[in-house]
């Protein structure tokens, strides 16, 4: 999650970086997935677990790891400077999860296609892994919505508060 990175050029160019790769949406505010960070191919979330993410044994619910890591490729995939949905949507759980642990999920894009974004995802909690994820995005091609060269090739890192 470490690496040399600059931001883009100004802050009108970071904002709008940010809003077309960070878009409303309401199921993360609900669930309190935070980004946390975004560089090119790649975004980091946080989940601090609460008694609302539970299951009924008590550890964090199989649903909640698989909203995260599809936030978190998702959030790859955009940095692209593409929009896509997602295809397919795999998780392996390794572990399970207890509330007040905070969980960080990694989405990196593997494959970068025109039409077809392949990604990966990894969940830990202080490190440990908790379960691992892949998706495959389908790149919706729609006129005048294009996020293409809006970063302008540049590499980047940008921490979210």
């Amino acid at each position: 999650m470490k690496g040399d990175f600059y931001r883009p050029a100004d802050d009108m160019e970071l904002q709008k970086c940010l809003s077309l790769v960070l878009p409303e949406n309401p199921l993360a505010n609900l669930l309190g997935l935070k980004v946390v960070e975004i560089g090119p191919g790649r975004s980091v979330v946080q989940l601090k677990v609460l008694p609302k993410h539970l299951n009924p044994w008590k550890t964090l619910h199989g649903g909640v790891y698989a909203a995260m890591a599809d936030l978190a490729m998702g959030t790859a995939v955009r940095t692209t400077g593409k929009q896509a949905v997602t295809l397919n949507l795999q998780v392996g759980y390794l572990r399970p999860v207890q509330p007040g642990q905070v969980v960080v999920c990694q989405g990196m894009v593997i494959h970068d296609g025109d039409q077809i974004v392949v990604t990966e995802a990894k969940m830990v909690v202080d490190e440990r892994p908790v379960a691992t994820a892949g998706g495959i995005f389908y790149v919706k091609q729609e006129t005048g919505t294009s996020v293409t060269g809006a970063f302008r090739g540049g590499e980047f890192k940008v921490s979210i508060e």
